[in-house]
């Protein structure tokens, strides 16, 4: 019975950090992590796309960010300009993941991610 109990909570353990520590390794194969202070400075060069849905971006959000969500991209990428770098923001990577890959597969070069999502923010919001 506790053989039982252990092994169903290592395993519950092990894809709970196992899914996020793999979300950041590949993530970090499609684009470039950066914190938050680095993240507030390098955008400023670039295009701020904040994936969330409608109702958090409005509760907080990256100052100069647009709201594109993360299900309209996968469907249509031509809100995103080739010649800028984009600056990806959402609540914790996954959307990013998601999108970076699509992004790479498109032949999209300089994406950038918040590392750990706007949870992690601590820049300038509106």
């Amino acid at each position: 019975m506790w053989y039982t109990i252990i092994a169903i909570i290592v395993v519950y353990l092990v894809l709970t950090f196992g899914l996020r520590y793999w979300t950041v390794f590949s993530l970090k194969r499609k684009a470039t992590l950066l914190d938050s202070d680095e993240f507030e400075q390098q955008s400023r060069n670039g295009q701020i796309i904040d994936l969330r849905d409608a109702a958090d971006f409005k509760s907080k959000h990256v100052l100069g960010a647009r709201n594109i969500p993360m299900q309209y991209l996968l469907q249509n990428t031509s809100a995103i300009r080739r010649d800028k770098p984009v600056y990806f923001v959402d609540a914790d990577n996954q959307a990013a993941e998601r999108i970076a890959r699509k992004l790479k597969k498109e032949g999209y070069t300089d994406i950038v991610v918040l590392k750990g999502g706007m949870s992690k923010y601590t820049g300038k919001i509106k």
